[in-house]
């Protein structure tokens, strides 16, 4: 009965080695493919982090122009232009959602991603 019981726990530890391989090959297969996505990464990053500033920059002129208007600086053209055009419609109000919990924003995502791959060539060396 013990030989038994052995032999059930030699199998059992063998398919744990088995699969513990197959799951470290498939992890150093996914290391290689993060490594040479890297740059494309960088780049995505690199792009999505200049959407930002233009869309700020937009935001920015658009206000400018906004507060000009506001102050009759460029009131008479806009008249004639109004007076062409239907009136425009009322801005959607935006309503603030909250974030579930656990959850933050990251700002720098360039820094995240290079210290992503930083952690992962550590913990091979």
């Amino acid at each position: 009965m013990s030989h038994l019981i052995d032999f059930a726990i030699l199998i059992l530890l063998a398919g744990v080695l088995g699969y513990a391989y197959l799951v470290d090959r498939r992890v150093r297969n996914l290391v290689i493919v993060l490594r040479e996505m890297a740059p494309m990464v960088d780049e995505f990053s690199a792009a999505v982090d200049r959407s930002e500033s233009s869309v700020s920059a937009i935001k920015a002129v658009t206000n400018a122009i906004e507060d000009q208007v506001r102050d009759g600086l460029s009131l008479r053209p806009a008249r004639r232009q109004a007076a062409a055009a239907p009136a425009p419609a009322p801005e959607p109000v935006l309503e603030r959602v909250e974030e579930p919990a656990g959850v933050t924003s990251v700002n720098g995502k360039a820094e995240l991603v290079r210290s992503f791959f930083a952690t992962v060539k550590s913990r091979e060396a």
